[in-house]
């Protein structure tokens, strides 16, 4: 299976160009239509957040239903990873769990996990907890975890508390070591494309970014194919 990596979508934001939107959600839609895709990880960052929005969307849930109504043409399914400012109407909205396990096929599983500490950079007891039963459920399969705040050491912004997500010792070691493959993708950063490091098992890597257009960036999406672990970027005008 390919499961596409997307992130960073920041709809409804008043600081893109007229129609912007609009134009980048058809060719999304006409991207992901043609790619093959069997999955999409949604890595978060979908509405921007309160203090950027338009007036047409007074709230960030305005924004999501109009992601919703986008994301329903489609067949494949869709893992959403939330953000913290996000968990009172994410579960409701979305009918997803903020931390799920999507058991797609007998060798592939998506988890999504949104940690709560920290501004959303560290996992509590009871998630650590899930993490771990929800691996051991995944024992040989090829396992893409996603997070907004991105794996430490994923792409090369310096590591600094606050900045890429607090994991722990014990947990790094079980991932390194784990029976099958880990593809551990994160976003938020708008960083330029990197290439995925290796240790053991453990593969992390800075999966995606959409233009802000406001400073030139450009935009990418990855796919991800769960039979070989080969990771592949493509580049795009959204």
């Amino acid at each position: 299976m390919n499961i596409l990596v997307i992130s960073d979508l920041h709809l409804c934001d008043r600081r893109h160009e007229k129609n912007q939107d609009l134009v980048r959600l058809e060719k999304l839609a006409q991207f992901i239509k043609s790619s093959g895709a069997g999955a999409v990880l949604n890595l978060g960052d979908t509405v921007s957040r309160r203090d950027f929005l338009t007036e047409a969307f007074p709230s960030m849930e305005a924004g999501f239903q109009l992601y919703l109504k986008w994301r329903s043409q489609f067949k494949i399914p869709f893992a959403e990873c939330a953000i913290t400012r996000e968990l009172g109407f994410f579960s409701s909205l979305l009918q997803q769990e903020p931390d799920s396990l999507f058991d797609l096929s007998p060798d592939c599983a998506v988890i999504t996990m949104t940690p709560r500490k920290g501004v959303g950079h560290e996992f509590l007891p009871h998630q650590l907890e899930f993490l771990d039963n929800a691996l051991g459920a995944c024992k040989g399969k090829t396992v893409v975890i996603g997070t907004h705040v991105p794996f430490p050491g994923s792409c090369s912004r310096e590591e600094k508390t606050g900045i890429f997500l607090e994991v722990p010792p014990e947990l790094k070691e079980k991932l390194c070591t784990f029976s099958g493959r880990i593809i551990w993708c994160g976003g938020h950063f708008h960083w330029d494309q990197e290439a995925p490091q290796t240790t053991g098992s453990l593969t992390a890597l800075y999966a995606s970014r959409f233009s802000l257009k406001v400073r030139g960036d450009s935009s990418y999406t990855s796919f991800i194919d769960t039979k070989t672990g080969k990771i592949t970027f493509d580049f795009h005008d959204f």
